[in-house]
């Protein structure tokens, strides 16, 4: 019920936070060939406005033009096509050079937030700012990926190992992941990055991630274990808000106090794995259960030879109540010779 309550007060600001982004733009409201711009007279030029929908796939025009004079189209706003469950394809024309924000959000860089039909975004060859790879968005020079569409068909996915940025709800909604491969190349992902990401199973993280956004893993409900490198050392607020994980490995440390909404609706019965230093500092934050790193054995990773076909003369099996085990558990949490295991 919490969930659903949420969803409704998240609706609310959402439709808040697109009047004030639409609000924020300057220039002259026009509606041309069925979608939304705002022409700046000073410039000459026109952007194409917050709150748009379309039916199937969608050239945006280079030009516009209004009471007889052409507006070259130079931007889109940050919410241009949100939500839009139509849309299936786009084309950005070769004279799109920004995509705008609003107020501190620098880092969202995608227009199509929600468009769940969307399988490709595709940019004409001679943009200067941008381009589109296997039909994901990027700046020019790929360090940037900017958007993933949220109907993208694919089950698993490799960042290209140029990207260093992953910018704000950039895999939001898609239902086709399983599994996300960031190189060592990111450092930097923004918020929500993989925002109701349903299926989502797996992200295997870069070893030079320095720190996780807020909602990173919003509703992220398939995944149950996240296993982040030696280099992040900062969460944000609500990282890992209604997911189910099992297990949280935490293998760097964290210079600065937690956040105390790092945790805000999560379950207590994930189990968080932490530096020996950093067990305090998660304590203070989380109410259940944080045990030293060295005592998570990942079975899915392991040496088969030392997770399967073992007879109870080798090994003892207990549940996390502490009851032994008749014969060895093929799934879930448990422990073995003293050591929690994940299958």
């Amino acid at each position: 019920m919490k969930r659903y309550i949420f969803y409704i007060f998240a609706l609310i600001f959402m439709q808040d936070v697109m009047a004030q982004a639409s609000g924020s733009l300057t220039g002259t409201q026009a509606t041309i060939n069925g979608l939304n711009y705002r022409l700046d007279e000073e410039t000459q030029e026109a952007t194409l406005d917050n709150g748009n929908c379309w039916d199937g796939t969608l050239s945006l025009p280079s030009v516009v033009n209004y009471n007889g004079k052409d507006y070259p189209v130079t931007r889109i706003g940050w919410l241009a096509f949100a939500f839009c469950e139509t849309l299936t394809g786009i084309k950005i024309p070769g004279t799109i050079r920004e995509i705008l924000h609003y107020a501190s959000y620098e880092g969202c860089k995608n227009p199509f937030l929600g468009c769940t039909n969307l399988e490709s975004i595709e940019v004409d060859e001679n943009n200067e700012w941008m381009c589109s790879v296997d039909g994901v968005l990027f700046n020019k020079d790929k360090t940037w990926l900017y958007a993933y569409p949220a109907g993208a068909q694919r089950s698993s996915y490799i960042i290209p190992d140029c990207v260093t940025t992953i910018a704000g709800d950039a895999f939001s909604y898609n239902l086709s992941l399983r599994s996300v491969i960031m190189p060592n190349s990111v450092e930097k992902e923004f918020f929500s990055t993989f925002n109701g990401c349903r299926n989502l199973e797996t992200v295997s993280f870069s070893e030079n991630l320095k720190s996780l956004g807020a909602c990173s893993f919003d509703n992220c409900e398939s995944i149950r274990v996240i296993d982040l490198p030696k280099s992040v050392s900062y969460f944000a607020e609500s990282v890992f808000r209604w997911t189910h994980l099992d297990a949280l490995v935490v293998r760097g440390t964290f210079p600065a106090t937690l956040r105390s909404d790092t945790f805000y609706f999560v379950d207590d019965s994930m189990i968080i794995y932490a530096q020996p230093s950093e067990i305090p500092k998660f304590k203070k934050v989380f109410s259940g259960t944080v045990l030293p790193l060295e005592d998570y054995v990942d079975a899915v990773h392991a040496p088969q030879s030392s997770t399967i076909n073992h007879d109870l003369s080798n090994h003892q099996y207990y549940d996390l109540s502490g009851r032994r085990l008749v014969t060895p558990p093929t799934r879930g949490l448990f422990i073995r010779d003293g050591k929690v295991v994940i299958k």
